[in-house]
């Protein structure tokens, strides 16, 4: 007969109870366990989606099974990038009060020089000591805003607050910082009441935001009754619509942190204005001293008129305070004024007087009337039930690009999955396989071999085989022997009274 160069293996039946039932019921575990296991790596790809906030992927990944199979897989998790904002880019905090623009950044250590940079490292961040350091207003006249806008209004006020924060990163972000290192930044904001184009107030909430609530209703109301006040009063010392200023409203005080009591004052605010005429002021350059009729009637074309004062501070309070709770600060260096109700009854104090006056002074002015979605009076400290005053943690807006788990098609995944399994079940069958040839070779040494083939060799290495196969069942019968019989000797020696250990020789 023809000798191939290639065999088959002969098979004989396990020679134990135990490895039909262990086979069987590890076989369906082994599957089981090994398609589940390929679900998770071959099942699901990592795609890339935008997100504004990485918290929505942490709701999705909870609705998903990939959460409970992503624990076999080696492919990473569901993850956000951080996104770098760049220096001159406008953004909103997630409570979309008014835009800001990133005007510089920079890293400050103690024992560090500062080091200035041309992005922001941002990943959900929390904005951390925000404090506003001044209030830029400008009145626009006829001659630097647009025609539509003095169709709207004779006088427009264009505010820029200017406002200081610090995140933290976890990772270091140059070769000379720790990952503890503070990194600064600045953002202009920019709100015109006229201005449609310039976005303000987008997701307005009466009940989950009172305090941003207030601070648009005192926003759009104080902008109207500011610039009607400028222009009443430009009406005898201006010639046409020559109504423009630019006026910066910082805090008079150098304290590091205020008390109540500084930001209900009058002269919260230090002043500086420039006219068309030239700059403006006192020596004090504070809001009771431009107030007063105390300026030299022949140098008044060069001042600020003193009825405006008071309705400027109003105003440049509620930008100061509003920016404070949109940046999401009850108390960073000063009490938030909308965030406690006695502040807000005092910023709020002339409201109604003014609402009561406006229709008859707007005629000739605006066509601008107050929104009465908004408050319109002012704040009742003693009314029940209370507003939930107050500022909310605050955190940029942004898109971040995020890995997300999505399923393969379902003729993909099938195929894949069916592929894995056999792959990995062929393997564990052979080791299986390997790991009982082994305990039957230790055990039974002669149950390799069968019949057949004996039959097919000549007699000589037929009797060969067997005589040695003998051998070796009559030793381990003679050794079963020996152990035996020594055990039927010791226990007939006790029995007999006898100790065995009499029976050495010494």
């Amino acid at each position: 007969m023809y000798s191939s160069w290639f065999s088959y293996p002969i098979t004989r039946a396990y020679p134990y109870r135990w490895v039909t039932p262990l086979t069987i019921v590890g076989g369906v575990i082994a599957i089981v366990a090994v398609t589940f296991i390929n679900l998770a790596v071959t099942g699901y790809d990592l795609n890339t989606h935008y997100f504004t906030n990485p918290d929505d992927v942490s709701r999705y990944e909870a609705k998903s099974i990939y959460k409970y199979l992503s624990v076999f897989s080696k492919t990473p998790k569901s993850r956000c990038s951080s996104t770098m904002l760049q220096l001159n880019s406008e953004v909103f905090t997630l409570n979309y009060a008014m835009p800001y623009t990133i005007s510089r950044i920079w890293l400050k250590d103690p024992d560090m020089p500062q080091e200035n940079l041309g992005s922001l490292n941002y990943l959900n961040n929390q904005l951390l000591d925000c404090n506003v350091t001044e209030v830029g207003i400008q009145v626009q006249g006829s001659n630097t805003q647009n025609i539509l806008f003095t169709a709207r209004s004779r006088v427009g006020l264009l505010l820029t607050p200017k406002a200081t924060c610090t995140i933290k990163i976890d990772s270091p972000v140059s070769n000379h910082r720790s990952s503890s290192s503070l990194t600064y930044f600045e953002l202009v904001g920019s709100y015109k009441l006229i201005d449609d184009t310039i976005p303000r107030f987008l997701l307005s909430n009466t009940t989950e935001k009172n305090s941003l609530y207030w601070g648009e209703s005192l926003l759009q109301l104080y902008s109207l009754f500011a610039a009607h006040a400028y222009y009443d009063a430009a009406q005898s010392s201006t010639q046409g619509d020559d109504y423009n200023a630019y006026i910066e409203l910082s805090r008079m005080s150098n304290a590091t942190s205020g008390s109540a009591a500084e930001v209900m004052s009058d002269d919260f605010f230090q002043v500086a204005c420039f006219t068309t005429f030239g700059f403006c002021g006192t020596d004090t350059n504070n809001i009771t001293a431009l107030s007063s009729n105390e300026i030299d009637p022949a140098d008044s074309y060069k001042d600020p008129y003193p009825s405006i004062w008071k309705t400027f501070s109003f105003l440049g309070k509620a930008m100061w305070f509003t920016v404070m709770t949109d940046l999401g600060q009850n108390t960073s260096n000063l009490p938030n004024m909308l965030a406690y109700p006695d502040l807000l009854a005092n910023l709020t104090s002339n409201v109604t007087n003014e609402v009561e006056t406006w229709d008859a002074a707007r005629p000739n002015f605006t066509v601008l009337s107050p929104d009465t979605s908004l408050a319109t009076t002012s704040f009742d400290p003693s009314a029940v039930p209370q507003p939930a005053l107050g500022a909310r943690p605050s955190f940029l807006s942004t898109t971040y690009a995020c890995q997300l788990p999505e399923p393969q098609p379902l003729a993909t995944r099938i195929f894949a999955i069916i592929y894995a399994d056999l792959v990995l079940l062929g393997a564990i069958w052979s080791g299986y396989q390997l790991l009982l040839a082994t305990i039957v070779n230790q055990n039974h040494p002669s149950s390799t071999h069968c019949e057949g083939c004996l039959a097919s060799q000549t007699p000589k290495e037929s009797e060969s085989l067997i005589r040695t196969e003998s051998n070796s069942v009559d030793a381990e019968k003679g050794s079963l022997v020996s152990r035996v019989s020594r055990k039927q000797s010791v226990t007939q020696t006790r029995y007999m009274g006898v100790d065995p250990s009499d029976n050495d020789v010494d």
